[in-house]
C-alpha cells in the first residue's frame, strides 16, 4: 500500500507550481508583449496549479491573429529560457487586497477579468472547469474566493516595484468611486487568491509540456484559448522521474496500444464515445467476464440481464428523470397504428438506461422475499448509455455506451457488516490475482449539516452504514482517506484507486450504500417477528466498467498481458513447409483444450515470423522445426527471450499462472500446456 502524503510537502508543492504560472504568464508578456499600436498580443485569462502540474489560458488579440500569431511547442524552448531569467532575478510575490473599484481599473483593457470581477461583485463562487484528458470526470478549481468587498491580487517584482504600486493602490482607493481611469503597474499583477511561494527563485525545476484548446471557463458556449501545460518539482531528480514516467505512460497509452494490438477501435459512422470491441480485445473480454463470473457464483451471486431500453415510467420511479436526466439520451416514442393508420391506444416512451439499479430493483420486486432469503446478491453484466460531452471522451476512459460488472446486494441491518467484509476479502481476491498491488481507498462521507444529505435514509442509517466501513477498513489495517460531504446523497461510499506502473491513478471498484431506491422501490421483506422491514441495499462493481478497466488493464501491462489473459496465448511457427502437417497437429490441440492459439503456416523465413509474433505480443511461440519433427517435441520461445528450455521456464512461471483463490483464468488450458511442453 502508498504510504500516507505529507500535507506539508503537497502544500510546498502546490505553491510552486501554482507560482510558476505566474512565471510562465509573466514570461509569455515579456516575450509577446504589445503590437507597434501598443495593442496587447496576449490576453491573459486564467491558471491555477493543478494535481500534477499548472497550466495557463490565454486569448491571442485579434490583431496578433491577424499578423499571423501562434504559440505551438516549438515555442517552449524560448518560453522556458525567458521564465528562468525571472527565475534568477529572485523576484519577490507580494498578497495585497483591493477593491473590485480599483481592481476594474488595474485590469481595464482585460474582458476576462472583468468578467471574473463581475461575478465577484455579484458574490458569485467563481469555480474553473478542467477537462481533463484522462478520461475521468472535469476537475473543478475554486479559483476565487467569494469576497464582494474586496478581491486578492499578487504583486510579484523587485521589493521597490510592489511598494511603489501598493502605495498606488493606496491612493486609487481615495479616489472618487466612479473613476474609470487605466492604471499601469510597475510589477506584474494578477488576480489570484493564492497561495505562492514568497520568492519565485524558490522554483528550482519546471518542464513545459503541451499546448492545448481549452473554453473559457470549460463551457463549450464560450469563447476558444489557448492552454499550456507546465509541471514544477522541488528539484530536479523529482522533475526527471516524473517526465520519465510521464514518457512511459505515453508508451503505454492504451488508445495506442489498442490500435497497435486490435484491441478495440472508435468508428465514426458507429459512434463517437461508442468503441467496439475487435476480436483480440473481444477475447481478453471474454476470460474476464469468465472469472468474475465464476468468483462471483463462488460467492453465492445469481445474475440477471435486463434491457437496454427501459420505460419512461421506471425512471420517473427511481428519480433519474429528475435528477440525471442530462446525462440521459432523448427518450424514443413508439406509437403503434392499425392498418388504417388510426393509433391503438397511449404512446410508449423509452430511455437508453444510464444505470441498471432501476432493473434490477424492479427483479427483487418479482416476489415476497423473508429474512431466510436475504442476502440476495444480484449480479449484471449491464450495459448503459450517458450522453458524455465530446470533448470529454477519450478512449476507453470516457466513454457513452459501456459495460458495469455490476451487482446489488439486498440484506438486513444485521448482515451489512459480513456483506461488507465478504466484499473487500472479493476486492482482494481480484487485485491479486490481476496484479495489481498499488491501491488505497477513499471512504465518501456524509456531512450531516448538508441538506442534500438530508434527502433520504434515516440518520442512524447513515451512521451505521458509515461505520461498519470505517471498521472494516481499521480491521484490514489498509491505509485511506475520508472525504466528509463528498457522499452522494443517497449513501456512502468506498471507492477503490488503483495506481499503476507509472504513477497513474484510476478509480477502479466502488462500495456504495443506497438509501434512495430502497425507499421509492418501496423494497422490503418480512423479519422474524413477521413485520414488514426496509433491506439495505448495497451497489457493488470490482470491475467498474470493463471498457475504463481494460484502459487502466492495458496501460498497467504496456500490452504485455500475462499468458492467462493474453489474446492470443500461443502462436505455432512451422519453419519449412515440410513441418506444417505436424504444426498443425499440435495447434489443432492446444485449440481443443481451449488454449486460445495460431497458427503461421505463411511461407515465410521463420525469423520474419518471430518478429510478427513479437510485435503481437503474443507471449509464447512453440517452433517446429526438424529436429522437433523427429522428436515430436517443440521448441519453445517466451516473448523477449531466445530459445530456452521449457523446464527452466516453468519453474520460472514464466509459462503459469498462480491460481489460489478463485476463477480458473483459463488454469485448465494452461495446465495442458504445461503438461504438452513437458513431454
Amino acid at each position: 500500500m502508498p504510504k500516507a502524503k505529507n500535507l506539508d510537502q503537497d502544500e510546498q508543492l502546490f505553491r510552486l507550481r501554482h507560482t510558476s504560472e505566474h512565471v510562465l504568464t509573466m514570461a509569455m508578456e515579456k516575450i509577446y508583449g504589445s503590437d507597434n499600436k501598443s495593442n496587447p498580443n496576449i490576453i491573459k485569462a486564467m491558471g491555477p496549479a493543478i494535481a500534477d502540474g499548472f497550466y495557463f489560458d490565454f486569448d491571442l488579440s485579434d490583431s496578433a491573429r491577424e499578423q499571423g500569431l501562434r504559440i505551438t511547442e516549438k515555442d517552449f524552448p524560448k518560453i522556458e529560457k525567458e521564465m528562468k531569467k525571472l527565475i534568477q532575478q529572485s523576484l519577490l510575490m507580494e498578497r495585497v487586497e483591493v477593491s473590485i473599484k480599483v481592481a476594474r481599473q488595474v485590469f481595464a483593457d482585460n474582458i476576462y477579468k472583468q468578467e471574473l470581477l463581475d461575478g465577484l461583485e455579484n458574490a458569485e463562487d467563481f469555480e474553473l472547469s478542467e477537462s481533463i484528458s484522462n478520461g475521468s470526470s472535469p476537475i473543478k478549481h475554486q479559483v476565487l474566493e467569494k469576497k464582494p468587498s474586496q478581491v486578492t491580487f499578487y504583486l510579484t517584482g523587485r521589493s521597490e516595484q510592489i511598494e511603489a504600486d501598493k502605495k498606488l493602490l493606496a491612493s486609487l482607493e481615495m479616489m472618487a468611486a466612479g473613476a474609470k481611469t487605466s492604471v499601469k503597474l510597475a510589477s506584474f499583477v494578477d488576480l489570484c487568491k493564492g497561495p505562492h511561494v514568497s520568492k519565485i527563485s524558490e522554483i528550482k525545476a519546471f518542464k513545459l509540456l503541451s499546448v492545448a484548446g481549452a473554453y473559457w471557463r470549460g463551457s463549450e458556449k464560450n469563447k476558444m484559448l489557448t492552454r499550456i501545460y507546465g509541471t514544477a518539482f522541488a528539484s530536479q531528480a523529482e522533475l526527471d522521474d516524473y517526465l520519465s514516467k510521464k514518457q512511459m505512460a505515453e508508451e503505454r497509452n492504451h488508445r495506442k496500444i489498442g490500435k497497435e494490438m486490435e484491441l478495440f477501435a472508435i468508428i465514426p459512422e458507429i459512434g463517437q464515445g461508442l468503441p467496439v470491441w475487435l476480436p483480440n480485445g473481444y477475447a481478453m473480454r471474454r476470460v474476464l467476464e469468465d472469472y468474475m463470473m465464476k468468483m462471483e457464483r463462488r460467492f453465492g451471486y445469481v445474475h440477471i440481464l435486463t434491457p437496454h431500453l427501459n420505460r419512461k415510467e421506471l425512471f420517473e420511479k427511481s428519480g433519474h428523470l429528475g435528477f440525471y436526466d442530462e446525462s440521459m439520451y432523448p427518450p424514443l416514442t413508439y406509437e403503434e397504428t392499425d392498418n388504417s393508420g388510426k393509433v391503438i391506444g397511449s404512446d410508449e416512451v423509452y430511455y437508453p438506461k444510464p444505470m441498471n439499479c432501476p432493473a434490477g430493483m424492479m427483479v427483487y420486486r418479482l416476489k415476497s422475499h423473508s429474512y431466510r432469503d436475504l442476502p440476495i446478491k444480484m449480479g449484471e453484466f449491464g450495459t448503459v448509455y450517458r450522453r458524455e460531452k465530446s470533448g470529454e471522451l477519450h478512449g476507453l476512459q470516457r466513454v457513452r455506451g459501456f459495460t458495469q460488472n455490476d451487482a446489488h446486494i439486498f440484506c438486513t441491518p444485521e448482515q451489512l457488516k459480513d456483506q461488507f467484509r465478504e466484499v473487500m476479502k472479493m476486492l482482494d481476491i481480484f487485485y491479486e490475482d490481476m496484479g495489481f498491488d498499488n491501491y488505497h481507498f477513499r471512504l465518501s462521507l456524509s456531512d450531516p449539516d448538508k441538506e442534500k444529505f438530508q434527502a433520504c435514509g434515516k440518520r442512524s442509517d447513515w451512521e451505521k452504514a458509515e461505520n461498519i466501513l470505517r471498521e472494516i477498513l481499521d480491521e484490514a489495517g489498509v491505509e485511506y482517506v475520508e472525504a466528509k460531504g463528498e457522499a452522494a446523497f443517497y449513501g456512502p461510499k468506498l471507492d477503490v484507486q488503483a495506481v499503476n506502473v507509472f504513477g497513474k491513478e484510476d478509480s477502479i471498484s466502488t462500495i456504495q450504500v443506497d438509501f434512495n431506491l430502497p425507499e421509492r422501490f418501496d423494497l422490503s421483506y418480512v423479519d422474524e417477528n413477521g413485520e414488514r422491514q426496509r433491506p439495505f441495499v448495497i451497489h457493488r462493481a470490482l470491475v467498474g466498467s470493463f471498457e475504463r478497466f481494460f484502459s487502466f488493464l492495458i496501460e498497467h501491462h504496456g500490452g504485455d498481458f500475462p499468458t492467462w489473459l493474453a489474446p492470443v496465448q500461443v502462436k505455432v511457427l512451422p519453419i519449412a513447409d515440410r513441418h506444417n502437417a505436424y504444426a498443425r497437429e499440435i495447434f489443432e490441440q492446444l485449440l481443443d483444450q481451449g488454449v486460445r492459439v495460431e497458427l503461421d503456416d505463411r511461407s515465410e523465413r521463420l525469423q520474419a515470423k518471430i518478429r510478427a509474433a513479437e510485435t503481437a505480443r503474443v507471449p509464447i511461440m512453440l517452433i517446429i522445426g526438424d529436429q522437433e519433427l523427429e522428436a515430436k517435441k517443440v521448441g519453445v520461445r517466451v516473448r523477449g527471450k531466445a530459445r530456452a528450455r521449457v523446464e527452466e521456464l516453468i519453474k520460472a512461471k514464466q509459462l503459469q499462472i498462480k491460481m489460489n483463490h478463485s476463477g480458473d483464468l483459463g488454469q485448465q488450458s494452461i495446465d495442458f500446456l504445461n503438461q504438452l511442453l513437458k513431454k
